[in-house]
């Protein structure tokens, strides 16, 4: 049976439905779709969701290919260079234990370095031969005395020791045409100085203004004094140390009397012992520094011939020739370089003089001469590759000789080596060769 409808009922219905209608139209809420219709503009929401999408695909991209760049890396390494050339610890390469010293472990903080002093400079002249020296030096030399030493020259004599370290050197004849050596000793000390040979008259009255020690062997011993080297040497009071200290040296070459040596440090001692170890009042020469390069000369080459009638073939000739470049002058004798066998160098000289003196036969059994040494007369100056003329004067034996140019000054010499050929015009010569 057909329900009953309530007319009440009926009659509310279509209210309720008019009220949600109404509901409906007033409320729209718009509902946005996750994908935009086609032929639709995006939003600016979606925009930034496209771009953080591309950052994060880019940034996974990166951190790809570096993975790959690392991974060829590692592989490399392994597969080019640890595989096939292996690494070797250097205790397989070299044995630290045998060939190196394993340096102590530093237990103390090192010592403080000291700071460098400065040089002290060079104020001090030596009367001698003109070397300049600091103070200190200068104080040290002062405690010790000059020593002269006779050098024997003779041909089975040679090579010397010590030419090359003296201050002053005598170069004269004695007998027979042949020459010995008066080397005066102070600012060096070579280990040995030989081979000594016999004391001469003229020697003593050379060596007097120094008031040195005096090494010899033998003297000449005559009535008359111009030639008694062996009693004057006690009336000059000399201090003779004579063979005290002296060796023979055999080395199979050199036979007596051509092997005696000395030392100048054993003289020192000896002089200590006898209070003979101040330095003495020694007149002084004038020196200067070397000429310029530019202004030194340019060749000057000497021979000189001690004795022409006894000139034993030529082996006591002298020839010096001048080394611009070193401002010295080298000594050849006998046509050889002249060596001096401590040095192992060859025999030079700063400053040449060639003092010409008389010369007269003693007309004894030995054959003994006479060299004047105080007195006057002509001299030749080398240095600076420059020849200059003058003359020497020696007032009393225990002057220095002085030396003046043609003007009459007083001459002024090179620091360094003095070499004295005295020269006996009478006998013998010299010839200037270069100039």
């Amino acid at each position: 049976m057909p329900k009953q409808i309530n007319m009440k009922d009926s009659q509310k219905i279509p209210v309720e439905k008019k009220k949600e209608d109404s509901l409906t139209e007033k409320v729209q809420i718009p509902i946005q779709s996750n994908t935009e219709k086609e032929g639709e503009t995006p939003t600016a929401a979606s925009k930034d969701l496209k771009e953080k999408a591309k950052k994060k695909k880019l940034t996974i991209i990166l951190i790809a290919l570096a993975g790959l760049i690392i991974l060829g890396i590692s592989l490399f390494y392994y597969f080019g260079i640890y595989k096939y050339k292996p690494y070797i610890k250097p205790s397989e390469i070299i044995n630290l234990s045998n060939e190196y010293l394993i340096s102590e472990r530093v237990t103390q903080i090192l010592p403080q370095i000291p700071t460098p002093k400065p040089l002290e400079p060079r104020t001090e002249v030596s009367p001698i031969n003109g070397v300049l020296f600091t103070k200190s030096e200068m104080s040290k030399l002062k405690q010790r005395r000059p020593v002269a030493v006779m050098i024997n020259n003779h041909v089975e004599a040679r090579p010397q020791s010590g030419l090359n370290s003296a201050d002053v050197v005598f170069e004269a004849l004695a007998e027979s045409g042949i020459t010995r050596f008066l080397a005066i000793f102070w600012s060096e000390a070579p280990k040995k100085v030989g081979p000594i040979r016999s004391a001469r008259q003229y020697y003593l009255e050379w060596l007097s203004p120094y008031d040195p020690l005096y090494i010899y062997d033998g003297c000449a011993d005559t009535d008359n004094p111009k030639t008694d080297a062996c009693g004057n040497v006690y009336a000059y009071k000399i201090k003779k140390i004579a063979t005290i200290g002296a060796w023979r040296w055999n080395d199979g070459v050199r036979y007596a009397p051509h092997n005696e040596y000395s030392s100048l440090f054993s003289a020192w001692e000896y002089a200590e012992e006898k209070n003979w170890d101040s330095f003495p009042d020694v007149e002084g020469w004038k020196f200067k520094k070397d000429a310029k390069v530019e202004e030194r000369g340019s060749k000057s080459k000497v021979k000189i011939t001690f004795h022409e009638r006894i000139n034993n073939g030529g082996v006591y000739d002298s020839v010096w020739t001048y080394d611009s470049k070193k401002n010295i002058y080298l000594k050849e004798t006998g046509g050889r370089v002249h060596i001096d066998q401590e040095s192992n160098t060859q025999v030079y000289a700063k400053n040449l003089i060639l003092q010409e003196v008389e010369y007269t036969p003693a007309y004894d059994d030995k054959g003994r001469i006479i060299l004047t040494t105080i007195d006057e007369g002509k001299a030749t100056y080398l240095f600076d590759g420059k020849i200059t003329t003058g003359k020497w004067k020696k007032t009393a034996r225990t002057d220095r000789t002085t030396y003046y140019d043609s003007s009459g000054n007083e001459m002024i010499f090179n620091r360094g080596r003095v070499w004295i050929s005295a020269i006996a015009t009478s006998v013998g010569k010299f010839d200037i060769i270069e100039q």
